[in-house]
């Protein structure tokens, strides 16, 4: 079957049962995915768990926000974000605290994700809008803000999923209406 998506996209998946899985897939510099050519300067971390404010869980256990920045650390010499595809990882101010953590110690150049519980359904109908526009755009980088903000144009059920966006560039946050209407703060 032909690519769909021009470039053709590589996508490495990996099943993480646990916080050591997750460190011996993606931790800098031992880590396998730093290793292989292939996998290194991906331009998206997409990670899909069960998740809490601040932290994730695998199969076997909870990775709290400290582990997942230690796990990271370290990205920020290549064009890439991390993509938290998980329920309540960014909600509240354990999540905006979390986020911004993120940003400074791996270096990525943003970060994507909830601050509600999610339908998986609904939740991976915005990831794919905002997966499909970024690797269509000739400068994703300069305009993911833009991106970003269309797929809560025209996906409502986004702003009711809390999918916020945290920048590096500009320590700035742009969040859906919904939360911001809730009162929260960045």
């Amino acid at each position: 079957m032909a690519p769909l998506v021009q470039p053709p996209l590589t996508v490495a998946h990996r099943f993480v049962e646990s916080e050591a899985g997750l460190a011996y897939y993606a931790k800098r510099p031992d880590g396998l995915m730093w290793r292989s050519k292939e996998l290194f300067d991906t331009p998206v971390y997409y990670l899909a768990f069960h998740g809490r404010p601040g932290g994730v869980r695998s199969l076997l256990d909870r990775i709290d926000s400290e582990r997942l920045c230690e796990t990271f650390e370290g990205y920020g010499g290549y064009k890439n974000l991390a993509y938290f595809a998980c329920c309540n990882v960014l909600r509240g101010e354990k999540g905006r605290r979390f986020a911004r953590q993120f940003l400074k110690r791996s270096g990525v150049r943003a970060v994507i994700g909830y601050s509600t519980r999610v339908d998986w359904m609904a939740s991976l109908v915005c990831d794919m809008l905002f997966l499909h526009r970024f690797y269509r755009d000739p400068s994703p980088w300069r305009n993911l803000r833009r991106i970003f903000n269309s797929v809560l144009r025209d996906y409502p059920a986004a702003r009711r999923l809390g999918y916020t966006l945290f920048l590096a560039s500009s320590s700035a946050m742009t969040r859906s209406a919904a939360a911001s209407k809730r009162g929260g703060s960045p």
